[in-house]
């Protein structure tokens, strides 16, 4: 029965997805009527709704038949249907996606309104947001990062592959950076070229870390960090006020006495031989990381997906993508892995921060092959999240960490109207949160030709 539920949305999204298209509204506002809104902000869900958009933006939030509708809006029934806010991917790396503008497409279409790309060549992603934002590309916003790492990660081909025409590590996206480097420069210059934030990658020191956490920020930008940067671990990224750390398997090394200097060494000789198995995420070292995330509002992204192989995906691009994708699931390393092990500990350390009070953040850390969020929350739901904190963390947390929250990631007046329509009860069962009728994104409506 699962295997037959797995193949069924496969088939929704390759079959019905390329169908769609957007569709226009020539009335001046849309009123959804009788809907019940998942109220991420509020963590409940609220009966008997109206909701009023205008333009790209939601206009009014008010139970249906306590006030008057406007007599030029187009009124849409939408009893026995549901409302969250557009889903955000808070991890992903566009630039060597083949099928990028299609994915991209399919995305949208599946409830995806925003992405952060974590890592990749700022000139594509210009050009994409460009298409974007002229109409010849159906498909999600995308906010992108700027990479920095120590000269000991100059060894991994990533630093050339993205960013060809520019000598490796001195692209403003993909740049290297030591305890020399003008923090001033090269971040006003990587803002220069449009990035949302600082992605801290690789062999990055403790107090370097801490240095370009504060010059980021001075200039406006967020600072997102993998939880070990090696020779930092997840409490220096924590002491160093970035805004959300990446990845639950790295959390495994704010236990070690001693960490690896060099990121490529940790991935190769470090990461391999840790006790997954035996790790106590509540034991008072990790309990006191948490904690401390807690007091300095960290936010934690997981990223069970990039581990966790689900039955939906393709089994040979699974394959080609281990082949060119080494950080896929480490397959350079000398030490064969535990995954199930891994995958067990990301989920115990989720929960062990679910219950100490971090906010949890979603992304899938999709490269080649496309990685659903729907996915990402459902095992966000194995973790211990309760179905709206999944949600949640899928979109108002996201925001949090892109920092658009004040515009996007919950249902409320002013916000923009980015929107997912279910005919399922996702707090009933989180498997409905795939369960998608309509797609609004920044106002317009996409949907499959009915």
């Amino acid at each position: 029965m699962e295997n037959l539920k797995n193949i069924c949305i496969l088939f929704f999204f390759i079959i019905v997805i390329p169908n769609c298209k957007a569709q226009p509204n020539n009335s001046e506002s849309t009123a959804f009527t009788n809907i019940t809104l998942i109220d991420v902000e509020k963590s409940k869900s609220l009966e008997n709704m109206t909701i009023i958009i205008s333009d790209d933006k939601i206009k009014s939030v008010f139970s249906s038949n306590s006030q008057q509708i406007p007599t030029s809006a187009e009124i849409i029934d939408m009893t026995g249907h549901y409302i969250i806010p557009g889903l955000i991917d808070g991890h992903v790396h566009l630039f060597a996606n083949q099928n990028r503008n299609a994915d991209l497409k399919k995305l949208l279409f599946s409830g995806v309104t925003s992405l952060r790309d974590m890592g990749g060549d700022a000139r594509v992603y210009q050009k994409l947001n460009q298409n974007i934002a002229n109409g010849s590309i159906p498909s999600p916003n995308i906010y992108y990062s700027a990479t920095f790492f120590g000269p000991e990660f100059l060894v991994d081909p990533r630093t050339k592959f993205a960013n060809k025409g520019i000598n490796p590590g001195e692209a403003p996206w993909m740049r290297v950076v030591n305890d020399d480097t003008n923090l001033r420069k090269v971040i006003s210059e990587a803002k220069e070229i449009g990035v949302t934030g600082i992605k801290a990658y690789a062999s990055i020191s403790p107090d370097l870390l801490k240095k370009i956490s504060e010059e980021a920020h001075n200039q406006g930008l967020k600072v997102w960090s993998h939880s070990a940067t090696f020779p930092s671990k997840p409490s220096d990224a924590v002491k160093a006020n970035v805004d959300a750390i990446s990845h639950g398997v790295g959390m495994i090394a704010e236990k070690a006495e001693t960490v690896p200097n060099s990121f490529n060494d940790a991935i190769r000789n470090f990461i391999p031989i840790q006790d997954f198995e035996n790790a106590n995420a509540l034991s008072n070292v990790y309990v006191n990381l948490l904690q401390s995330m807690k007091s300095n509002g960290t936010i934690f992204e997981p990223t069970i997906s990039a581990w966790k192989r689900v039955q939906t995906e393709n089994k040979d691009a699974e394959k080609n993508e281990k082949k060119i994708n080494p950080k896929s699931n480490m397959t350079q390393a000398k030490t064969k892995m535990n995954i199930p092990a891994m995958n067990k500990w990301v989920n115990n350390i989720t929960n062990a921060a679910y219950i100490n009070g971090v906010t949890i953040s979603a992304g899938t850390d999709f490269t080649r092959t496309i990685k659903w969020i729907q996915d990402e929350i459902r095992f966000l739901v194995e973790s211990g999240l309760t179905e709206i904190d999944a949600i949640r963390a899928a979109t108002l947390n996201n925001a949090m960490v892109i920092g658009i929250d004040k515009t996007h990631g919950s249902i409320s007046i002013g916000k923009q109207a980015d929107l997912v329509i279910l005919t399922k009860n996702p707090l009933e069962n989180i498997e409905n949160i795939r369960s998608v009728k309509i797609v609004y994104k920044d106002g317009k409506r996409y949907s499959a030709k009915e």
